[in-house]
């Protein structure tokens, strides 16, 4: 009997030291910035969504979203003050060849989101038809100003064929208004939107006419030297949200309502057809097969546009040991 009391206590001992020892939930976490570019929106649901469920949690995280200018978070992360963001992959090769470590550890978008939109009426049906016409596109920088020159270069269209705009994001209200000919637009926002305001558009693709690299989750060489574990967790939660959202896309809608201001106002058909067309951009097969010729393609832009001077290291512009 003596035997099986200093046992029972010894275990309790145990037990209650075990107890102690193990930090409050709260204090598991590790706190992680994200850095995401433009604002709140639906087509960042996977992020809200790998929040809301836990995965973020259950690799032992704790995020914060940031938002704010594509550029000045890649500066950031190229200098080690922050470790993760969402960045396009021309910005990935500029900032590379400025000396910047960035690194791609997920190319999110399987296709190019950028498109040029013009109202039917305009009659501009391939790339060759924007000779002579006025483009509008925030400004003469970003993914709008890559897929533009993308398309021009397919065309073999040269600076004197055509006129380009700045408008900043005005690019539906200059459209309708008759102040360009064309806008250079992302393809799950803009047309949806002219749409179902009942205008007929036509829209050139730039991902039909040359695969280039989207939007990537990026981080830099330091923490993916010193701190593996660290990518691996947030590639992975990053992974099963965009999965999740794919698989329950009326599930993630009503989740960002949490995170997107007035999206429960705004016309929910509308923003869940945007929910739908940037799901129909989205990788969900993990590496893309083609990953080395889109940023090839990307690079041999950049340097035909002078935004490069000299051709880097492609190889160690991007990785794919993270992927699930």
């Amino acid at each position: 009997m003596m035997k099986r009391w200093l046992c029972m206590c010894v275990c309790l001992s145990l037990l209650l030291a075990g107890c102690q020892a193990r930090p409050a939930a709260s204090d598991e976490l590790r706190e992680v910035t994200l850095n995401l570019t433009y604002i709140p929106n639906i087509q960042f649901s996977p992020f809200y969504v790998a929040i809301e469920k836990g995965y973020f949690q259950e690799e032992g995280l704790s995020v914060r979203l940031n938002y704010g200018n594509e550029a000045d978070f890649i500066a950031l992360l190229g200098s080690g003050s922050e470790q993760f963001m969402i960045g396009s992959g021309e910005q990935v090769l500029l900032g590379r060849s400025q000396g910047l470590p960035v690194v791609s550890i997920l190319e999110w978008y399987r296709d190019y989101p950028v498109g040029v939109a013009s109202l039917k009426t305009a009659d501009i049906q391939s790339p060759s038809d924007l000779r002579g016409k006025v483009i509008g596109l925030p400004g003469l920088y970003g993914a709008n100003y890559i897929g533009f020159e993308a398309l021009a270069g397919y065309a073999g269209l040269s600076e004197s064929d055509y006129s380009l705009r700045s408008i900043g994001f005005t690019q539906s209200e200059a459209l309708v208004s008759g102040q360009v000919d064309a806008a250079v637009i992302y393809l799950a926002n803009e047309p949806i939107l002219l749409e179902a305001q009942g205008y007929e558009l036509n829209v050139l693709r730039v991902a039909d006419y040359l695969a280039l690299v989207g939007n990537c989750l990026l981080t830099n060489e330091e923490t993916i030297r010193e701190d593996p574990e660290l990518v691996q967790a947030m590639t992975r939660a990053v992974q099963r949200g965009i999965a999740d959202v794919v698989a329950h896309p009326d599930e993630a809608f009503e989740i960002s309502k949490k995170y997107v201001e007035n999206l429960a106002e705004s016309d929910p058909e509308v923003q869940q057809a945007v929910l739908a067309a940037s799901i129909a951009l989205w990788n969900t097969e993990g590496a893309n097969p083609d990953s080395l010729t889109r940023w090839s393609n990307m690079q041999d832009l950049l340097l035909r546009l002078g935004l490069m001077a000299e051709p880097i290291e492609i190889g160690e512009a991007f990785t794919h040991e993270f992927l699930d």
